[in-house]
Formats: structure tokens, C-alpha cells, sequence
């Protein structure tokens, strides 16, 4: 009986041994304007801005094409670059911000282009007063939870898709089992490749947003945080195995 026991934990680790050395290597101002005109040197990026970003690197020309928004928090998460504040930046210091990100990750010679798509929500004020706005709206939300950079509540805004509320998240852990997330909308629950949409962009999975869903991006079965971790473990199970098939 326990050698049938040891053998099952055996076979377990095996099978999850790709995914588990996967999950080791993954690794100012807000206010609102009311203008149609936007003045890319004056106008500062703030929640809620869709931003639009194109990345050729090297000589094989590499093209990356991003399409982004800004999250409460007044950040964007870019895959291999990470998280970039332009909260209160303008759209040429955004720009330059990015530039420094990308020479940090990538060596080769890279051109990178960056312009806002959409300004934010326009909110209008009564005239006369800087705190009552004349119409806020009733706010919505939409929820993220598990392996993500910060869990919690985040406002519903029309049109958004999986994609851009793991980016308001801070995108997935290196724990994260990002293949595996779920969008959990009443009693329904449908599946969402995380891996797929983000990281090889099969846009036309992503799934679009309503208010109330729920994200959850569920952790890994195995997980090592270095490298010694994971080779203890190998260690153990081999000896534990030798140990009972020896008798």
C-alpha cells in the first residue's frame, strides 16, 4: 500500500514538472478635462487613458503592438517590461519613462512609438466649485483575486476585456497558473488562457468585462521559489522512493 502511495506522489510531480520549472522562469494630477483638442505637452495621463504602443526590436524587426489602459492605481503592465507608472506624466514623458524601462530588459537596438488612443471619462464641475462634480455616475465594479500583483476591486469601464483588468492587477506571479484564470459572471463561470491572450496574443479570446465578474488566476499545484527548492525536492522524492522499493 505505501509503495503504490509513493509511487502516485511520484507520478504527480512528474507530470506537473513542466509547469512547475515554467512558473520559476515567468517571470500630482488626475483632473479631468473637457476638450476634444488634446495638447500632447499639457495634457497628463491619468486611470482610465488608453494608451496605444508599438515595440520593433533587434534586426529581425520583432513587432510588438500594445494596447493598454491606465489603472487606478495610474499604471500600466507591459509583458517582459512589467509595471510603469504615468500617473500625472504627460504623453512625451511617458514616452521617455517606457524608453528607460525597455533599455533595462531588452540589449538589442529597439524604435518604440506611444500615443494616447483615448482620453479618460470626462467628468464636468459646476462652475464655481473644484470638488462637486455635476454628474458622477453610478460606479460598478469588477474583482480580481489570486495570483495576481494586487488583488481587490476595480471600476468597471465599458468595453474592457480580461487583458486590461489583469493589467490594472499588475499582471500575473510567477506563481500564477495563468492558463487556468476563470471570469466567474452570477452562476456561470467560463475559462480564460491567460498565457494564450497576453503572452501569445490570441486577442480574439480575450473576453470582454462586465460589471460584477470576478477574475481569479489560481496558483500553480507545484512551485519553487529557486532553483535550490526545487532540487531538494527531486532529491527527496528519489530517496523516499529508494528507500521503500529497496525493502
Amino acid at each position: 500500500m505505501l509503495k503504490k502511495l509513493v509511487w502516485g506522489m511520484l507520478m504527480i510531480f512528474v507530470l506537473n514538472l513542466p509547469t512547475a520549472v515554467l512558473a520559476q522562469a515567468t517571470a500630482s494630477d488626475t483632473g479631468y478635462i473637457v476638450s476634444d483638442n488634446i495638447i500632447e505637452n499639457e495634457y497628463k495621463l491619468g486611470p482610465g487613458d488608453q494608451v496605444a504602443a508599438n515595440l520593433i526590436i533587434g534586426e529581425n524587426d520583432m513587432s510588438l503592438d500594445y494596447l493598454l489602459v491606465v489603472g487606478p492605481d495610474g499604471k500600466i503592465f507591459i509583458p517582459k517590461v512589467g509595471e510603469i507608472e504615468l500617473l500625472g506624466l504627460t504623453i512625451p514623458e511617458g514616452k521617455k519613462l517606457i524608453d528607460q524601462k525597455i533599455k533595462e530588459v531588452y540589449k538589442e537596438k529597439f524604435t518604440f512609438s506611444f500615443r494616447l488612443v483615448q482620453p479618460r471619462k470626462v467628468q464636468i464641475y459646476l462652475s464655481g466649485s473644484d470638488d462637486k462634480p455635476l454628474y458622477l455616475g453610478e460606479k460598478k465594479f469588477v474583482y480580481v483575486y489570486g495570483q495576481v500583483q494586487r488583488s481587490g476591486r476595480f471600476e468597471y469601464l465599458s468595453g474592457k476585456k480580461f487583458s486590461d483588468y489583469i493589467s490594472f492587477a499588475g499582471g500575473p506571479t510567477a506563481q500564477a497558473n495563468f492558463s487556468a484564470s476563470t471570469i466567474t459572471r452570477g452562476d456561470k463561470q467560463v475559462g480564460a488562457d491567460g498565457s494564450d491572450i497576453i503572452f501569445n496574443g490570441r486577442s480574439e479570446k480575450d473576453i470582454e468585462v462586465m460589471p460584477g465578474d470576478v477574475i481569479n488566476v489560481p496558483a500553480q499545484f507545484f512551485y519553487f521559489s529557486d532553483f535550490t527548492s526545487f532540487t531538494s525536492l527531486v532529491f527527496t522524492t528519489i530517496a523516499l522512493y529508494k528507500t521503500v522499493f529497496s525493502k
